[in-house]
């Protein structure tokens, strides 16, 4: 697949340019003129290597190619966060620097994409994909809920086993559950404060406006998933300005999440074989109407969701605050001796000789949105984490490289199904 380097990065380079970002819907485009952009980008180099392309309602769309009953899927995102300070380059140019391309996208999930994509193409270019059918199925809201996946589910044809592209290598066979839950309380008259605009991404500013001055604490942004990983705008802020104390809202910061990143504090901290809980406070902002605080909780696969939010409530009345919304995406967990999982294990370890034991995660990935699916790379054991934080980047060698395991492992996957019929 490396012959294909150079074609690869022009195209991800295309792609990276493209504002992909959650934005302000219209008629065609639910999700912002970014992502719909982003489809069309995907759409049109699908259709170069004789792809079957289509748009579902501006939502997600898909690339498809072979004959037969049987469906191959790897679901992709083109959806990307918000670009945040502390770039040393352009986030929406692809930058090559030490054998590393830089942008926003990189590794999530737009570098990905560009290489399940040529792992088709090249599929196609010798002939390889027979009594079967591949079809890459591209989301545009990853990033704020899925609801894309959601939309895809209600009205396309589902996969008969499938992967996900969007997080590690050799494969993950648990992820964690995903709770979001949204608290409120009394606002203030003299105080104004933002922070964080995703849930799932530890927020890099909190911005404090009293009597007349304006202040911006800054922290480190880090993907929800590893809130240890990040500093927190809000901690920075409660810190060093005394101004904030007092308020039931930020005195429940204090005492149950001031660098509690496992719960602790509010008496949720439990683990089991997919890993410890983790919370993290994504959002918190401060008016004359209201306080809000949004919590991103990443839960091990056999806890209960709903003992979790009876403990946050119960916690929340000795600050006078109230849980007012809660969002529960529920855990996944594939058996390690299923067929999807040994399968693309056994891809893993035959083209990389590295033997690392199936992996589960506290990410949330398309996986979860429809039955008999996995996720599956693309980053390497030793790989630099950094989805959602500045100077986001990927291996430029990890594009042909992710390109090639999936090749084999849809071609493997595919005979799989033929052969048992």
């Amino acid at each position: 697949m490396k012959e294909y380097l150079n074609d690869m990065i022009e195209d991800l380079r295309g792609l990276i340019a493209i504002k992909s970002v959650k934005d302000e819907p219209s008629a065609d485009a639910p999700y912002g003129e970014g992502t719909l952009r982003a489809l069309e980008y995907m759409l049109d180099l699908g259709r170069k290597y004789g792809m079957k392309a289509v748009n579902i309602n501006g939502r997600a769309g898909y690339l498809e190619y072979g004959e037969g009953k049987d469906m191959i899927a790897v679901l992709l995102h083109l959806d990307v966060v918000p670009e945040q300070d502390g770039w040393t380059s352009d986030p929406y140019v692809l930058t090559e620097r030490d054998g590393f391309l830089y942008g926003r996208g990189t590794s999530d999930d737009k570098g990905p994409a560009i290489a399940a994509f040529y792992a088709v193409a090249d599929l196609i270019k010798n002939n390889e994909i027979k009594g079967y059918r591949v079809r890459l199925i591209l989301g545009l809201d990853e990033e704020c809920g899925s609801s894309c996946m959601a939309h895809y589910v209600k009205t396309q044809e589902l996969p008969t086993l499938g992967f996900v592209p969007d997080a590690d290598f050799p494969v993950i066979y648990a992820e964690k559950g995903i709770l979001t839950v949204t608290i409120a309380g009394e606002g203030s008259k003299s105080i104004f404060l933002q922070a964080g605009d995703r849930p799932n991404v530890v927020p890099g500013k909190c911005h404090v406006e009293y009597k007349g001055k304006e202040i911006t604490y800054e922290g480190k942004p880090a993907h929800g998933a590893a809130p240890f990983s990040g500093v927190n705008a809000i901690k920075i802020a409660i810190e060093n300005s005394s101004v904030l104390a007092g308020l039931p809202i930020i005195e429940f910061f204090r005492n149950t999440l001031l660098d509690k990143h496992y719960g602790e504090g509010l008496d949720l901290d439990c683990k089991d074989e997919s890993g410890r809980l983790t919370v993290n406070p994504g959002i918190m902002s401060i008016n004359k109407e209201k306080s809000v605080c949004i919590l991103n909780i990443r839960y091990p696969v056999t806890a209960d969701y709903l003992s979790l939010v009876e403990k946050i409530e119960k916690s929340c009345k000795k600050y006078n605050l109230q849980v007012v919304h809660t969002d529960n995406n529920p855990a996944l967990f594939v058996d390690k001796d299923s067929v999807l999982v040994s399968t693309l294990l056994s891809v893993y370890r035959e083209m990389t000789n590295d033997y690392s034991k199936p992996l589960a995660i506290g990410g949330g990935t398309y996986a979860r949105t429809m039955p008999n699916l996995v996720a599956f790379g693309m980053n390497m054991p030793d790989d630099i984490q950094n989805a959602h934080q500045a100077n986001e980047c990927i291996k430029k060698q990890r594009l042909y490289e992710g390109a090639a395991i999936y090749k084999e492992s849809i071609k493997r996957l595919g005979e799989t199904l033929v052969n048992q019929r």
